[in-house]
């Protein structure tokens, strides 16, 4: 199977297009080891600072919706362990899986030279490369991560005093937060340009959790009290998505690859979604925390029956979305209305209550679209059988 899956990044072959996101499921040596032994193809370690903190307990949430995990949330800040262990790990690491790509995330605030010190301690380690912390979401107390993310001039100055720093030893690949919308493709430039190889986005999106609507308390607390933390998973995939097609819009994907995640899971929408946006792997962090590292046969398996079922490969289904996505501007003005098709319509009369524009009515036998339809989409959107479409107007 992962013969068919193999993936070059810069240089590195990949057995599959998997690798572990910088997360808890990266917390330490014996983590990386058993997902390396599951099958993962890489990992990019929990972020690396030079004076850890303790982890709040508890520290992770989760927000469902009848019954499904829609998003989880955490507010964990970095790793809890030194540089001088996880320089360590890495050197056992990389002797015992030579096969698996294996990066360092670093993580300092705005001064170049905390990311220097950081960066050498993983020179003569043996891994490939340094991901960038630029995107933390809930740090920007201390002045690390989004805060450093959103400013275009210090990612690259920053980029390039670590590029400085480790020279041609490793590779070197910032991680852009969601907050460098609409300057993703600018900011991903100007980090190239500053020496970088590659770009990986996004990270988590800062958010609060639920408030318990009759203690008025809220649901993911510390000693009673909570904090902006990092949502991950379903509900932010729409913006990952936008990220990664600007940033392959603005640079040479192929020449400096994208390193892509933000809600990628074991369904092959999330999958096929980031690599035809020109993503060269997907790194993966909830659906590993939620369902285990064994999850990477049932994601291998789902691609694997995707390209067999669609006679694509990898290569050939990388980035072939792009060209559908534009600006608002380039977006054609014909004038659409929608069609229902009565061989597909279940009668489920769902498309009523989400149409604006009383154009839908159902006589007890049938449906029918009036002269109100305004050609929204909405209706189109939600048909669970895919009985209408949008038609140009007569």
């Amino acid at each position: 199977m992962t013969k068919d899956l193999k993936v070059n990044f810069l240089g590195t072959e990949l057995i599959n297009p998997f690798v572990l996101a910088s997360a808890p499921p990266t917390k330490d040596y014996e983590t990386i080891k058993k997902a390396f032994e599951a099958g993962w193809a890489g990992a990019v370690t929990k972020s690396v600072v030079s004076s850890p903190l303790k982890d709040k307990q508890p520290r992770i949430g989760h927000i469902k919706y009848k019954g499904k995990v829609l998003a989880s949330q955490n507010y964990e800040m970095g790793s809890v362990y030194t540089p001088e262990q996880w320089a360590d790990w890495a050197v056992k690491l990389t002797k015992e899986f030579p096969d698996r790509m294996l990066y360092a995330s670093i993580f300092a605030d705005a001064n170049p030279d905390g990311w220097k010190y950081l960066a050498e301690y993983f020179l003569g380690t043996g891994i490939q490369g340094l991901e960038l912390n630029f995107s933390c979401p809930h740090s920007d107390h201390n002045g690390k991560g989004s805060i450093i993310g959103q400013n275009p001039d210090l990612c690259a100055s920053l980029t390039e005093a670590v590029k400085k720093t480790v020279g041609e030893e490793l590779k070197i690949m910032p991680k852009l937060t969601y907050l460098s919308h609409p300057n993703e493709g600018l900011v991903s430039r100007m980090c190239i340009e500053a020496g970088a190889d590659a770009i990986a986005g996004i990270n988590t999106i800062a958010g609060l959790c639920e408030i318990n609507p009759y203690n008025l308390k809220p649901r993911l607390n510390t000693g009673g009290k909570t904090t902006a933390g990092g949502l991950s998973y379903h509900m932010i995939r729409p913006f990952g998505r936008l990220v990664i097609s600007r940033v392959a819009d603005a640079i040479d994907w192929k020449k400096h690859p994208i390193s892509a995640m933000g809600g990628v899971s074991k369904d092959i929408g999330s999958i096929v979604d980031y690599l035809s946006l020109g993503a060269n792997h997907l790194q993966v962090c909830t659906e590993v925390m939620n369902n285990g590292f064994n999850v990477i046969d049932e994601m291998k398996k789902n691609l694997l029956d995707y390209l067999n079922e669609t006679g694509r490969t990898l290569d050939n289904l990388r980035g072939k979305a792009l060209p559908y996505v534009t600006v608002w501007n380039n977006l054609d003005e014909t004038d659409r209305v929608a069609r229902i098709s009565w061989d597909d319509c279940v009668l489920c009369e769902e498309c009523i209550s989400y149409c604006q524009y009383d154009a839908i009515q159902y006589n007890k036998e049938d449906l029918s679209i009036n002269e109100n339809c305004n050609g929204c989409g909405s209706c189109y959107s939600v048909c669970p059988t895919n009985a209408i479409t949008m038609v140009k107007k007569d």
